[in-house]
């Protein structure tokens, strides 16, 4: 309460002169400044002349452009100048108010429309509907447009200010004069029954042979009528303001389930990305560790086929030698080359077998593993999930996205 008095006081305090608000007056940019602190500050700038229009009577206007203290918008003072600034008694009776310890916000009605318990303070009222209307209930159930665009609107405190002085007024007019006919200028003293209107003096003549009473009786003979319509209508007005606190209700209800549903989505989503970023991981590391294995058995291979490629390719020179020396030498070698030739060429041949049996081996694991596409579907139940497996054939990784699962093959 010491926050909203201390803010209260603030707004009801010049800008200029750092003090309360002394005769405000409004700029078109809707600040308002007392009307001696804008007329001091307003010397500060200079008079302009306005160039001459067509038409015109020939002589160039003066006037005086100043900028707002606070939001520099531009500002044409005119002829009268300072003086010719509209004053803001709305604000003045609101200081007025306050200085004289009136707290204002106790006069301000609450929202037609909120829900018992939950009453809120009315900012807007409806001149049209004759309805109070907090901030969220203006939004909901009084759009400015369509037909409720024509409607006119003013803020709580300008309907507290009007009430006051149209109630002052009324009460002035009605203990100052009487309700005279248009006709003859004589006050109504007589009830017409079967036209249904008041009469003057004047008015008799008209009305002869007519069933009359006195306005007093004749207004309490009619009073039960408008009552029972008053009543059924005040019944109506509840049941519409029931009516509009139910769509109140259900737009909030909306909303807020609208803002559950996007959380467990977003939750959902989390969870599924998380997963599937698992599986990544988890795939990729396999492929690493079997691609690494199979790349040093690949290089075992070839280290071995490359020493016997060297073997034979130091036996075909020492052949090609023995080939070309004289005819004893080659004889006298001819036969341990031989000899040595062949337990060799048995050796290699043996090993060709091996490193061609493994190197099979190898390629066939390598292209067993081929890389398919993995499979996300989104299914109803557990159930379908294992029918999904069984049809595809792999290992089927349900995850629960919301009310439904988000079945992934190849997850271990």
């Amino acid at each position: 309460m010491a926050e909203s008095m201390q803010k209260r006081d603030d707004d009801l305090i010049c800008s200029i002169c750092m003090e309360t608000f002394r005769k405000p007056v409004m700029l078109p940019c809707q600040h308002s400044f007392c009307r001696e602190c804008i007329d001091s500050y307003a010397g500060k700038f200079k008079h302009v002349k306005t160039n001459e229009s067509p038409g015109s009577t020939g002589y160039e206007d003066v006037h005086q452009l100043i900028a707002c203290p606070l939001c520099r918008a531009s500002t044409s003072l005119g002829k009268e100048g300072v003086a010719g600034l509209p004053p803001n008694f709305h604000l003045a009776e609101i200081v007025e108010r306050f200085s004289s310890g009136v707290n204002v916000e106790d006069d301000i009605p609450y929202c037609s429309l909120c829900e018992e318990g939950n009453h809120v303070r009315a900012v807007k009222f409806c001149t049209n509907c004759g309805v109070f209307y907090c901030g969220d209930c203006l939004a909901i159930c009084h759009p400015m447009r369509g037909p409720l665009k024509r409607h006119q609107l003013i803020s709580s405190q300008e309907y507290l200010s009007q009430e006051t002085s149209q109630g002052q007024v009324s009460r002035d007019h009605q203990s100052t004069q009487q309700p005279s006919c248009a006709r003859h200028g004589q006050p109504f003293g007589l009830y017409c029954e079967p036209c249904r209107m008041v009469i003057c003096m004047g008015c008799v003549v008209e009305h002869q042979g007519h069933a009359m009473r006195d306005i007093p009786s004749a207004a309490e003979n009619n009073k039960p009528a408008v009552l029972s319509r008053t009543n059924e209508l005040e019944k109506v007005f509840g049941e519409t303001k029931e009516s509009l606190s139910g769509v109140l209700r259900l737009h909030r209800k909306i909303q807020e389930n609208q803002k559950l549903h996007t959380q467990e989505v977003e939750k959902a989503y989390r969870a599924a990305l998380g997963a599937l970023q698992a599986w990544r991981q988890h795939s990729l590391d396999g492929l690493k560790t079997s691609y690494s294995q199979w790349s040093v058995e690949c290089s075992a291979i070839f280290k071995h086929l490359q020493l016997q490629a060297q073997e034979m390719e130091r036996i075909v020179r020492a052949s090609k030698d023995l080939l070309a020396s004289m005819d004893v030498e080659f004889l006298q070698g001819s036969t341990d080359f031989t000899k040595t030739t062949d337990d060799q060429l048995k050796g290699v041949r043996s090993e060709l077998e091996k490193h061609e049996v493994s190197r099979q081996k190898l390629l066939a694991s390598v292209q067993h593993d081929q890389v398919v596409p993995r499979q996300v579907t989104v299914k109803e139940t557990v159930q379908e999930c294992q029918d999904l497996e069984a049809a595809v054939g792999g290992q089927i990784s349900p995850l629960r996205v919301t009310s439904k699962f988000l079945c992934i093959k190849g997850i271990q």
